[in-house]
C-alpha cells in the first residue's frame, strides 16, 4: 500500500471508502504483462500507466528471482480526492491506483512522475508477496490462491516495515526519486535522533497511532533497507524474499536475514540506529556553526498535526488546522493577545483554509457524494462557527480568498492532474484559469495583498516542484525557484513586496524568501530559518511583526513563530546535490504512452474462483446419537476487479445417507446503489427427538431430521456521509422444509409417520441502521455520537391448513420488532486518549404462535470472531442482549431487554514487542460496567415462562490492543462480571443473597 494522504480518521459510523465505483463506464486495455481497467474518460491516463507499468516490470524482473505468472490486473480509478494505491495477491494479482497526484508537499511529493512512483511501489508488492516455495507451492498447486498468509503467501507473514520498506526502497531506487531520496523521511529520522530515541525493531514492528503512526513502516523500513543494502551484497534482498517464501517454519525473519545478509535484522537494526544517530548529531553540529539554530516561540505543544497557520485580516486571531488524534480534526482559533483558544468548526480531515475579509473562513474538506465517491469541496465557516456549503462535487482544494472577498482561487482535481480555478463565493460558479495538463500539477495558490498576482507551487515533469508567480488571468510571470527541491506553500508579506515559502533545497525543510517587484519579478532568494527538524507553511501577520509556521518535532507538527526580521535573513546554504538538476531522462520519458485497443470491461474472467477451502463438519447429535454424520466439502468465492459482482459458495457431502448440503450467494453492485444479494441453500438439521408408541405398548425413540431449502433476497440502500451514515436493508426469504422421521437405526421409520412432513414458509424484514459515533487515532473506544438499528420481521407458514392456524405445534408464524441504541460521550481527562461514558440499550418483542419461550436469549458477554486464521475459531460473537456475569440464555422469552453502562478510561501506552518475534502490545484501557436485562413470555399455554426478577451485574474489563503475527490489530478483552441477582429463581436479590458466582470471560473486540 502506498499510504493514503488522508489525515484524520474516517469515522467508524461511516462505511470505509470503496476501492472503486462499480457503476462507472469501465473499459480494459491489454499490454504484454498487464490488463488495465479504467473508466472511459481516463483512457489517456491509462495509456501512460501502461508505459510506466511495463517499464517498472522490466526493472523488477531483474531484481527478483522470478516474475509473477500471468497478466497482472491494474484498476485505475478516480472516485476519490486523495492519493493512494494498494496491491492484493488474492484472489489474483491486482493493483488499484487512485488517479490523484500527491502534490500536497508531504511525504509522497518527491517524484519525477507520480504514476511511475505509485505503480512501481505497488508492483513491488506483487513481486514480493506472490512467491511461495516448498510446502506453500505444493498447497497452492492443490488448493489454489487460498486467502491466507503462511504457507500460501509467506511474504504476508512478515511485519509491515518489511513489506512496505521493500516497496518504498525499490520505489526510490528504480525511479531516481521517491521517499528514500526525498527529505520527508530524513526529517522524521533526524528529529527522532535529535529530540528523542529512534524506534526500536520491536516498536517499528507494531502498529501504533503514536506519531509517525501509519507512516512508520514506510519510513523506518525503507531507510533501514537502504542502509542494509549499502553495506551488504546487493542481491541480499532477492535472497531475503526467496528465503521467506520457502520457510518451513514461519515468522523467522531473523533467520531469513542471516541467510540473505549475513546478519540478523535485530543486530543490523541496532547498528543502523547507532549510525543514524551519529550522522544526524554531526549534521546538527555542523549546521550550528554556519548559522545560529532557529528556535521558534512555541504556540502549541503536542498538537500532533497543527498545520496551515494564518493570521486574521485584523491581526487579532491565528487560525490553524489541528488533528491531535484525540478529538475531531478541526479549525482552531487562538487569540494572539491572551493565547486563549477555541474550536471554530470541526472538519473532515485536516482542512486547508483561508480567511475572508468579514472574519469568516473558507475551507476545503472531503465529503461523500454517493456510496462510492468522495470529493473535496469548499465550505464557509462564519465567525460564530456556522458552516454553509459553497460548492458540490467540484473537487476543490487549497482555497485562498481574494482581497475583495468575492472570489476564491483554488485547485480543482480530476483526470490524474489538476488546475487552478476561480470560484465565485456568491454563486459557487467555477471558472478555470487554464486547461488541465497531465505534465503540470498545482498546489497552494495565494493571492497577493492587492489581488494582482497569484503565487503557487507548480510541479512539472521531471520532478521540478517550484514556486511561481502568475498574473490574475493565470499567465506565468516568473519562476521564483527552478530545481528539484520541493518548494511549497508561498505566502505574501503584508505589503506584497516579499514572498515567503518553505523548501527542502538544503536537505532540511526551512523557510525562504525573495523580494517581488511591481512587475511580479522575483529577486534573490534568502534563507529565513535554520531549523534542525523541519519548518513549513509560513504565514506573516498583517502587521509585519511575526512569521507563523508549522514546526516539526518528534511528536508531530506544532505552531511556532519567529520575528519578521528581513535583516537577519541570510544567503541560503548550498543546495543538496540531489536537487540540483533533473535525472538523466529525456522529456519524452515523461510523456511516453503505450497505445492499445480499448474494449468494454468484462467481469467474468476476474470473477472466476481461484481457490478451494476444505471443509469438515463433525457429526450432529441428538440424545447422544449421531443423527447426521460427518461432512466433507469445499468452499470458494470470487469478486471481479471493480466489485460489480461477488459470489461465495460452499458445499459438503455427508456419506451417511448421501446427504448434500451447501449455500451459494451472489451480490450485485452494478447499479451502484442499491446493492442486491441473492442466496440459495440446502441444509440438514437435527430437529429433535420424539417417542412413538406401538399398539402393543412398546415405545420407540424417534429422531427428526429437517432438510431446508431456502432462497433469500436482500436490497441494501446506503446514504454515507463523512460523519454519519444511514442504511436500509430489505430482505425476503422463502424456505421449503422436508422432515424425515428416523428410527433407532437412523433409517426411515417404517412404523410411524409425521403429520406434516413438508411445509413452506416465508419471511420479510426491514432494518434501518444509523450512526454518528466516531473514534480517533488514539481512541480505545467510540466517542461522541450514537449508533444503532431497528428491525422489523414477520414470518408465515405458507401452506398451513386453516384448522392449524395459531397452533404452536404447527404454526411457526411470528412478528418481531427489535433494536439497539448505543450512546457515547467523551469526558476529557488525561492519558493518551479521552475517557468515555458509553450507554447501550437493546429491546425486542415478538408475538404469534412461532414466538415461543426461546425466541430471545439474554446472557453472556458479546465479542467478535477472530480474523487471523480466517476460520473464526474463537473470540465470541455479537449478541443482541448481552449480560456479563451470566451464562448464555440465562433468561429466554419473546419479550427481552438489556441495558449497559460503561465508564471507559485509558490506562497506559505499552508499545512493546519481542524483538523480531511476531507479537506486539500497543495500548491498554479499562472499563467499569453495570449490566441489566430480562426476558419472559409467552404468557399463556402450558409453557407460561412468567416474568422473573431482573438480572443485573457489575464488573471490570481490561482491554489490550495487540498485533499478533504482524497481521490484524486486535482488541483483547479480559473481564469479570459479578451477578447481583441469582438467575436460578425469583427473589434471590430481594432476600439479600446472590447464589451466583463471578464469571470470568475472554473476548475479542469492543463490548459495543
Amino acid at each position: 500500500m502506498l499510504a493514503a494522504v488522508l489525515t484524520g480518521a474516517i469515522l467508524p459510523a461511516t462505511p470505509a471508502i470503496a476501492q472503486v465505483a462499480p457503476d462507472e463506464d469501465w473499459r480494459t486495455l491489454d499490454t504484454e504483462h498487464f490488463r488495465i481497467t479504467y473508466p472511459d474518460p481516463l483512457y489517456p491516463l491509462a495509456t501512460r500507466l501502461a508505459d510506466r507499468a511495463e517499464r517498472a516490470y522490466s526493472l523488477l524482473a531483474s531484481s527478483f528471482s522470478a516474475p509473477p505468472p500471468g497478466r497482472i490486473d491494474i484498476v485505475l480509478t478516480d472516485h476519490g480526492d486523495f492519493s493512494n494505491g494498494f496491491a492484493n495477491v488474492v484472489p489474483t494479482n491486482r493493483i488499484t491506483l487512485y488517479a490523484r497526484p500527491p502534490a500536497d508537499g508531504r511525504s509522497l511529493t518527491y517524484f519525477d512522475d507520480w504514476m511511475e512512483l505509485v505503480v512501481t511501489h505497488e508492483l513491488v508488492h506483487i513481486f514480493h508477496l506472490d512467491p511461495a516455495r516448498g510446502l506453500g507451492k505444493v498447497l497452492r498447486a492443490v488448493l489454489g490462491r487460498y486467502p491466507a498468509t503462511w504457507p500460501f503467501f509467506p511474504g504476508r507473514a512478515t511485519p509491515t516495515w518489511l513489506t512496505e520498506g521493500v516497496a518504498t526502497y525499490y520505489e526510490s531506487t528504480l525511479t531516481d526519486a521517491g521517499r528514500v531520496h526525498g527529505s520527508w523521511q530524513d526529517m522524521v529520522l533526524r528529529t527522532g535522533a535529535l529530540e528523542g530515541d529512534l524506534e526500536t525493531l520491536s516498536t517499528a514492528s507494531g502498529r501504533s497511532p503514536v506519531w509517525p503512526a501509519g507512516q512508520r513502516p514506510y519510513i523506518y523500513g525503507s531507510e533501514f533497507f537502504n542502509y542494509l543494502l549499502q553495506r551488504t551484497d546487493g542481491q541480499g534482498l532477492r535472497e531475503l524474499v526467496d528465503g521467506v517464501a520457502g520457510q518451513l517454519v514461519p515468522y523467522r525473519i531473523d533467520a531469513a536475514a542471516r541467510s540473505a545478509f549475513g546478519v540478523s535484522f535485530s543486530q543490523a537494526w541496532e547498528e543502523w540506529s547507532a549510525t543514524v544517530s551519529a550522522r544526524y548529531r554531526a549534521l546538527a553540529d555542523s549546521l550550528a556553526t554556519l548559522q545560529p539554530v532557529t528556535t521558534g516561540e512555541a504556540l502549541t505543544r503536542g498538537a500532533r498535526e497543527a498545520l496551515y497557520p494564518r493570521v486574521s485580516p485584523d491581526g487579532f486571531q491565528l487560525a490553524f488546522a489541528r488533528a491531535d488524534g484525540r478529538s475531531d480534526p478541526h479549525l482552531r482559533l487562538r487569540a494572539l493577545a491572551d493565547g486563549r483558544e477555541r474550536q471554530l468548526t470541526r472538519t473532515n480531515g485536516t482542512a486547508e483554509f483561508a480567511w475572508a475579509p468579514d472574519g469568516g473562513v473558507v475551507f476545503a474538506q472531503l465529503e461523500f457524494v454517493d456510496r462510492y465517491r468522495v470529493y473535496s469541496d469548499l465550505y464557509r465557516a462564519a465567525p460564530d462557527g456556522h458552516v454553509t456549503r459553497i460548492t458540490e462535487g467540484q473537487r476543490l482544494g487549497f482555497p485562498d480568498v481574494h482581497p475583495g472577498g468575492d472570489r476564491v482561487v483554488a485547485v480543482q482535481e480530476g483526470g490524474g492532474t489538476n488546475r487552478l480555478v476561480i470560484v465565485d463565493l456568491a454563486t459557487g460558479e467555477v471558472r478555470p484559469l487554464f486547461d488541465a495538463n497531465p505534465d503540470e500539477h498545482w498546489a497552494f495558490p495565494r493571492w497577493s495583498p492587492d489581488g494582482s498576482w497569484i503565487a503557487a507551487s507548480q510541479w512539472r515533469s521531471g520532478g521540478l516542484f517550484d514556486v511561481v508567480i502568475l498574473d490574475s488571468s493565470g499567465e506565468l510571470v516568473t519562476r521564483v525557484t527552478d530545481d528539484r527541491a520541493v518548494d511549497v506553500s508561498p505566502a505574501w508579506s503584508p505589503d506584497g513586496r516579499i514572498l515567503l515559502w518553505s523548501s527542502d533545497r538544503t536537505g532540511i525543510s526551512n523557510l525562504f524568501a525573495a523580494s517581488v517587484d511591481e512587475s511580479g519579478r522575483a529577486g534573490t532568494v534568502m534563507q529565513v530559518t535554520n531549523v534542525l527538524t523541519g519548518a513549513t507553511y509560513p504565514a506573516p501577520d498583517p502587521a509585519g511583526q511575526w512569521i507563523y509556521y508549522s514546526a516539526y518535532h518528534q511528536d508531530g507538527w506544532d505552531i511556532e513563530r519567529i520575528p519578521y526580521a528581513p535583516e537577519k535573513w541570510f544567503e541560503p546554504f548550498p543546495t543538496d546535490a540531489r536537487f540540483l538538476a533533473p535525472a538523466g531522462r529525456t522529456p519524452e520519458r515523461y510523456t511516453a504512452t503505450i497505445e492499445a485497443e480499448s474494449r468494454p470491461y468484462r467481469a467474468f474472467r476476474s470473477l472466476l474462483p481461484t481457490y478451494w477451502q476444505p471443509l469438515y463438519a463433525p457429526p450432529r447429535r441428538t440424545l447422544g446419537r449421531d443423527v447426521i454424520g460427518r461432512g466433507y466439502g469445499f468452499a470458494t468465492s470470487g469478486r471481479d476487479l471493480v466489485n460489480r459482482h461477488a459470489f461465495w459458495s460452499w458445499g459438503r457431502f455427508v456419506p451417511d445417507r448421501r446427504r448434500a448440503e451447501g449455500r451459494f450467494g451472489y451480490t450485485a453492485r452494478a447499479l451502484g446503489d442499491p446493492v442486491f444479494t441473492l442466496s440459495a441453500s440446502q441444509l440438514y438439521d437435527p430437529a429433535g427427538a420424539t417417542r412413538g408408541e406401538h399398539e402393543d405398548g412398546a415405545v420407540d425413540t424417534l429422531f427428526v431430521v429437517d432438510r431446508e431449502r431456502r432462497l433469500d433476497l436482500s436490497v441494501d440502500f446506503l446514504r454515507p456521509r463523512y460523519r454519519n451514515a444511514v442504511g436500509l436493508t430489505l430482505t425476503a426469504s422463502h424456505s421449503w422444509v422436508s422432515s424425515e422421521l428416523l428410527d433407532a437405526t437412523m433409517e426411515p421409520s417404517a412404523s410411524f409417520r409425521l403429520t406434516r412432513p413438508t411445509r413452506r414458509s416465508g419471511e420479510v424484514s426491514a432494518t434501518l441502521g444509523f450512526g454518528t459515533a466516531r473514534s480517533h487515532a488514539m481512541s480505545m473506544s467510540r466517542e461522541n455520537g450514537l449508533s444503532g438499528f431497528v428491525r422489523g420481521r414477520a414470518a408465515r407458514v405458507l401452506d398451513l391448513p386453516e384448522e392449524l392456524a395459531g397452533d404452536p405445534s404447527a404454526d411457526e408464524g411470528f412478528e418481531e420488532l427489535a433494536g439497539r441504541l448505543s450512546l457515547y460521550k467523551s469526558l476529557g481527562g488525561g492519558g493518551f486518549a479521552r475517557q468515555v461514558m458509553a450507554l447501550r440499550a437493546s429491546g425486542g418483542i415478538a408475538r404469534g404462535p412461532g414466538a415461543d419461550g426461546f425466541h430471545f436469549e439474554v446472557g453472556d458477554a458479546a465479542g467478535s470472531r477472530e480474523r487471523i486464521t480466517g476460520f473464526g475459531l474463537f473470540g465470541g460473537s455479537p449478541l443482541l442482549f448481552p449480560l456479563r456475569g451470566y451464562a448464555p440464555a440465562s433468561r429466554r422469552g419473546r419479550i427481552a431487554w438489556s441495558v449497559s453502562a460503561e465508564y471507559r478510561l485509558p490506562l497506559f501506552l505499552i508499545r512493546r514487542g519481542f524483538g523480531a518475534w511476531p507479537l506486539y502490545f500497543d495500548r491498554t484501557s479499562a472499563s467499569l460496567f453495570m449490566d441489566a436485562g430480562n426476558a419472559w413470555g409467552p404468557l399463556e399455554g402450558a409453557f407460561s415462562n412468567p416474568k422473573q426478577a431482573t438480572l443485573a451485574s457489575a464488573g471490570l474489563e481490561v482491554t489490550v490492543n495487540a498485533l499478533p503475527f504482524w497481521t490484524l490489530s486486535t482488541d483483547l478483552r479480559m473481564g469479570v462480571g459479578f451477578p447481583l441477582v441469582a438467575a436460578e429463581r425469583v427473589g434471590a436479590a430481594e432476600e439479600g443473597t446472590s447464589q451466583a458466582a463471578a464469571r470470568f470471560y475472554l473476548r475479542l473486540g469492543s463490548a459495543f
